[in-house]
């Protein structure tokens, strides 16, 4: 059913850990632990994350079509088929909407993680990561599965007044910064530490509080909204500010951008190692590693014809024979020195290759 709900995707999103995504080729994807179970334009998946030991099947009000279980806790991904909804920018606001309205009150339903966005999921194909269990292949249609628990639709939500039942159905976090944004707004010359009183006080009315970052993350989101300048000085003061703020973005960016470089030439020097294996090592998609080699070769390149790139040995001579070490310790000398700078060591350089 995984495979016939993709049939028409030729790469998904996957990761082989939890934190963060990739997009590989179906093929190799779907041999990931965790993909991502809906096609692109549509919604043919509703996915339940459990925090708790699922029980049997049976036990639970309505059959999911797979129950993918963590070996170790128990914790698991219930997968509902349901007829497809379509996603895309011609598709029915109402039909999206009935869909995100059956699938939280589905998630309320089963006890489940209301801010579970299902972009990645527990990979039922993946059966030696998961205990697979395939109950049945049915397809249901939404409608079939809005009998089973109280459909809170979105349109609804202005009639929810406490915080903690707006939380039950579209999640703590959102809840926290909808409430506090418009008790904010009304505020005159509020300051940040005003906006996160406020937040807090809505995250004690939750049955489930929030931890401290998080409340701190949605107040300073917030706090930067109501502080932008309003008046032509104040404008002009942001607008430096701004300006500080991107020169300093830069240099972080770039030191950042040099270190990946440096650390994919010493991986690209390994011939046994695949762009599909760099990628994961890095982190990175495999375009970005593909660019990268490019790069790698133009550096080795002249003999044949091309010049070498700027910044390189301009004698072909030279050019052509391209020392890792060498290249590394060059860059190497592009950071700044301290004590928290991550560099390669070049002691590991032979152990690397």
């Amino acid at each position: 059913m995984i495979n016939e709900a993709l049939k028409h995707q030729k790469k998904i999103k996957t990761s082989r850990e939890k934190g963060y995504c990739q997009i590989r080729s179906k093929s190799i994807g779907l041999k990931n632990r965790y993909i991502q179970a809906n096609p692109l334009n549509s919604y043919e998946w509703i996915i339940i994350d459990c925090d708790y030991e699922v029980p049997y099947f049976k036990d639970l009000p309505i059959y999911p079509n797979y129950i993918v279980r963590n070996k170790d806790n128990g914790r698991a991904h219930l997968y509902f088929k349901v007829s497809a909804v379509h996603n895309n920018g011609f598709s029915s606001y109402k039909a999206l909407d009935y869909y995100h309205g059956v699938r939280l009150s589905l998630t309320i339903l089963l006890k489940g993680d209301m801010g579970f966005n299902q972009t990645l999921s527990k990979n039922p194909l993946a059966v030696k990561d998961w205990r697979v269990e395939h109950i049945h292949s049915k397809e249901y249609d939404l409608g079939e599965l809005a009998e089973y628990c109280e459909l809170v639709p979105r349109y609804e939500l202005k009639e929810l007044k406490e915080a903690k039942d707006r939380a039950i159905v579209i999640g703590r976090n959102q809840t926290i910064f909808d409430c506090t944004r418009v008790e904010a707004y009304r505020l005159r010359d509020v300051t940040q530490e005003q906006i996160l009183e406020i937040a807090e006080k809505y995250n004690q009315t939750l049955d489930d509080p929030l931890d401290g970052r998080e409340i701190g993350h949605i107040s300073k989101s917030i706090w930067k909204y109501v502080s932008r300048p309003k008046s032509k000085e104040q404008k002009e003061k942001f607008i430096a500010k701004q300006s500080e703020r991107g020169k300093k973005s830069g240099v972080v960016r770039a030191e950042k951008a040099q270190k990946l470089k440096d650390k994919a030439f010493v991986l690209l020097s390994n011939l046994s190692l695949t762009v599909g294996d760099i990628a994961d090592k890095l982190k990175v998609s495999i375009r970005r590693v593909q660019d990268l080699k490019a790069y790698f070769k133009g550096v080795q390149r002249t003999i044949s014809g091309s010049p070498p790139l700027v910044g390189f040995p301009q004698n072909p001579l030279e050019a052509s024979v391209f020392n890792l070490g060498d290249y590394l310790v060059d860059t190497f000398s592009l950071y700044p020195e301290s004590e928290d700078t991550e560099k390669i060591p070049l002691n590991t350089i032979n152990r690397l290759l």
